[in-house]
C-alpha cells in the first residue's frame, strides 16, 4: 500500500483513511491473540482439571466394589471420553489377572455389560490365534460385571465353574456381551446362578459361548 499512497499525492482524507485502515488491522490482531491466549489458558486449565479428576476418582475408587456405580461417576462431560481407558486401569487393580487381556469396556447398565478385546501376539497360542484361556478370562470378566451390577452392597459373588464351547478361531477384535437380571423376589441367602457369555469377532461370527455358574449371597440391604 505504500507502494499506491505517496507522500506527495495523497490527500487529507486518504491519508486518515489509510490510517484508519491500518489502525483497524492492528486492532484486530491484538483482538486475536487476546482471544488465542484465553482459548489456550482455557483449555489447558479444562485439560489439568480432566486429569486431575480422572486421577481423584482413580484414587478413590480403587478398592471399589461396585463396578457400576464406578462406571457411572465415569460419566460426567469430557472425563466420559476417558471412561473406557480409566474403568480399564481400575478393574486391572482390582483383578489383576484381566491384566493379561487387553480389555476395554464399552457399554454397562444394570445387568448388562459388552466389551472388546484386542489382538495381540502376547495372548497367541500356537496356531496364530488368540489362546483359549484368554477367551476364558475375558468371558469370566465381562459376565461377572453383568452380574455384579445386581448385586447390592452386602451381597457376594463367586464363580463355581466355567464351561467353554469353542465355535470358531479367535483373531481380530473380538466382543463380548452378557446380559442377566437377577429376580426382585430373590430370597436372602445363597444361591446357584448360570450367566451366559457371547463372543464374536468382526464379522459378527460367534467365536465362543461361556457358560458361568455363580454362588450368590445375597443379604438385607
Amino acid at each position: 500500500m505504500k507502494s499506491i499512497i505517496t507522500d506527495n499525492t495523497q490527500s487529507p482524507l486518504i491519508a486518515a483513511l489509510y490510517g484508519h485502515v491500518q489502525a483497524s488491522i492492528h486492532l484486530i490482531q491484538v483482538i486475536l491473540k487476546l482471544e488465542w491466549t484465553i482459548f489456550s489458558r482455557l483449555v489447558a486449565v479444562l485439560i489439568f482439571l480432566t486429569f486431575a479428576y480422572i486421577f481423584y476418582i482413580m484414587i478413590t475408587l480403587r478398592h471399589g466394589r461396585h463396578p457400576l456405580m464406578i462406571w457411572e461417576k465415569l460419566g460426567k462431560p469430557v472425563v466420559k471420553i476417558f471412561r473406557p481407558w480409566t474403568f480399564a486401569r481400575l478393574l486391572n487393580n482390582s483383578d489383576p489377572y484381566a491384566a493379561s487381556i487387553d480389555m476395554r469396556v464399552s457399554t454397562f447398565s444394570r445387568g448388562f455389560c459388552t466389551a472388546i478385546m484386542r489382538d495381540h501376539h502376547s495372548t497367541h497360542n500356537t496356531q496364530k490365534g488368540i489362546h483359549p484361556t484368554a477367551l476364558a478370562t475375558f468371558a469370566e470378566t465381562t459376565g461377572g460385571l453383568a452380574l455384579m451390577s445386581n448385586l447390592k452392597k452386602k451381597d457376594r459373588a463367586i464363580l463355581n465353574s466355567i464351561k467353554m464351547e469353542y465355535k470358531k478361531k479367535a483373531r481380530g477384535l473380538l466382543t463380548a456381551s452378557s446380559d442377566y437380571t437377577l429376580p426382585n423376589d430373590l430370597e436372602e441367602g445363597r444361591h446357584e446362578i448360570q450367566t451366559e457369555v457371547v463372543i464374536k469377532d468382526r464379522m459378527l461370527d460367534t467365536v465362543a459361548i461361556a457358560y458361568l455358574v455363580w454362588c450368590v449371597e445375597t443379604k438385607e440391604a
